[in-house]
């Protein structure tokens, strides 16, 4: 029967309840601080390419670690959470991608001093585990030593050039300095008082003239139906039946101008709906003459009436236009 002292037992039941504790993990007392994992005969060293820094710039440091048997495992130190490293603003760099040949581990960091009073890197100390060392003692610590650093003042700012002429500069001598402000004269108030109301009539008849008013507007679309209209009768005799140019051109025109029906289309029935669109009834009778006369002229033997034709029209439309 073996028989167990007092100490082993409680190794034993260390080893039970440490979720990292045992000879895989590396011993049953593994620290909880200070240590990152690291596994062998570890030495570590800060590495600081330029220990002068700008107050308001980053430090670039570099924490290497020698001698890990286990370089993929290596935890980096968090320098956040360490008391030393609050006089720096620490920003974590990011690293090269490790292998498991790896002979040498490298945390980079940037590293901002609080103020210009810091004047070094501190020291860090590590913890590391060593299966060769003897028992109680495989948890030995090596330290990243400190670095002096000093941290300059801001250079003052670029002046900026000035570009103006010296004029502007000169310092203004004699008895005109003494002068009272500019007093406008009378009349430069009556032209201040009468320019708000000329610019608002100007900003109004331009306003008009671009959006006129509903009968403005009526205006301008019969006045530009009837230059189509009066245009396309004097074309008339250059097409293949000028009689019927003549009628088509009238009509448009008063479809413009009239809310004929669109079943309107003998001259009877354009009389009659001129007449409903308070046109005069002798007026309504002349225009639709001009569509029989049209008829007859399209469907009679040929005869040299085109030209009176075209007068006839434009007489009617000359007539409408004066009832508008």
């Amino acid at each position: 029967m073996v028989s167990l002292s007092w100490p082993r037992l409680f190794l034993c039941f260390g080893a039970l309840i440490c979720p990292r504790s045992g000879a895989a993990a590396g011993g049953p007392f593994e620290p909880t601080e200070d240590y990152y994992g690291a596994k062998g005969r570890v030495k570590v060293a800060w590495e600081v390419p330029r220990a002068t820094v700008i107050e308001g710039h980053d430090l670039v440091a570099t924490l290497v670690v020698t001698g890990a048997t286990n370089p993929t495992e290596v935890e980096k130190p968090d320098l956040t959470k360490l008391k030393a490293f609050d006089v720096f603003t620490v920003t974590n760099v990011a690293d090269p991608p490790r292998t498991p040949d790896d002979k040498v581990v490298r945390f980079g960091y940037k590293l901002r001093p609080r103020n210009r009073a810091v004047d070094r890197v501190p020291a860090l100390k590590f913890r590391y585990f060593n299966r060769a060392a003897a028992e109680g003692k495989q948890f030995p610590s090596t330290y990243a030593e400190s670095v002096a650093i000093a941290v300059t003042e801001p250079p003052p700012p670029v002046p900026v050039p000035m570009t103006e002429p010296d004029r502007l500069f000169s310092v203004a001598t004699g008895p005109d300095v003494l002068n009272g402000p500019f007093v406008p004269c009378a009349w430069a108030w009556g032209a201040a008082a009468l320019f708000g109301p000329l610019a608002a009539l100007g900003w109004f008849l331009a306003w008009r003239r671009v959006y006129p008013n509903g009968h403005r507007l009526a205006q301008m679309r019969r006045s530009r139906a009837a230059r189509r209209a009066t245009d396309a009768i004097r074309r008339a005799g250059r097409t293949p039946d000028p009689p019927a140019a003549i009628a088509s051109a009238v009509l448009g025109y008063l479809r413009t101008r009239y809310p004929l029906p669109e079943s309107a289309a003998t001259p009877s029935e354009i009389a009659a709906a001129l007449a409903e669109s308070k046109v005069p009834p002798e007026e309504a009778e002349r225009v639709a003459d001009v569509f029989r006369g049209c008829d007859r002229a399209r469907f009679a033997p040929p005869s040299d009436s085109g030209s009176s034709l075209a007068a006839d029209a434009e007489a009617a439309l000359a007539r409408l236009e004066e009832l508008a």
